[in-house]
Order: structure tokens, then sequence, then C-alpha cells
């Protein structure tokens, strides 16, 4: 006996009702599962790095370190710092630099 040819109408659109239901709720299941694009990821958050080197390389130019007595100092914060070859300060974080001596 074929049960399913004497479905009436209201049966049949809630059967095909229900399929779309468990379908959508599949396909969100599948999709919270799924992990995100790895490619995509990695292309936004280098471009958001470079964003940001560049608003930091306008914003921060290097002052020249402060040299006295053979030591060098922060032009900001006058922190005497340990190593005249460092690129930032190590209390304020301000980005100095030696000033090059030329010779003639």
């Amino acid at each position: 006996m074929n049960y399913a040819a004497k479905w009436n109408k209201i049966d049949s659109i809630i059967f095909f009702f229900e399929n779309k239901i468990k379908e959508i709720g599949n396909a969100v299941t599948d999709s919270k599962d799924a992990e995100p694009d790895a490619e995509l990821m990695i292309l936004a958050e280098t471009e958001h790095l470079r964003i940001e080197n560049e608003n930091l390389k306008k914003r921060e130019y290097p002052l020249y370190m402060v040299e006295e007595n053979g030591q060098y100092s922060c032009p900001i914060c006058h922190k005497i710092l340990n190593d005249g070859n460092v690129k930032y300060c190590s209390n304020c974080g301000h980005r100095v630099t030696k000033k090059n001596k030329l010779c003639h």
C-alpha cells in the first residue's frame, strides 16, 4: 500500500516545510562547525598590520638621543639608556636614534 499517494495537500505542504526547516537547521549547524578560511584571515590581518605600521611611521619620527659624559638619555623622559644602540626608550617607548658623526 502506497501511503504517500493518499496524503492530502495539507500533509504534503507540512512535510515540505518540515524538510526545508531541517535542511536550514543542518546548514546553520554545519556553518557553525566550519572553520573560517585561513587565507582570508591572513590577508585581512596582514592588511590591518600594514595600515597600523604606516600610521606608526607617520606618527612617530625618531628623536636624537642626548649624549652627556658618554651616556645617552631619552630626549622625552630623560631616562639614561644603558645602550646607545637601542631603537626605543625602555621607559617611555619613544623611538630614538643616535646622531651620526660625519667624518671629514
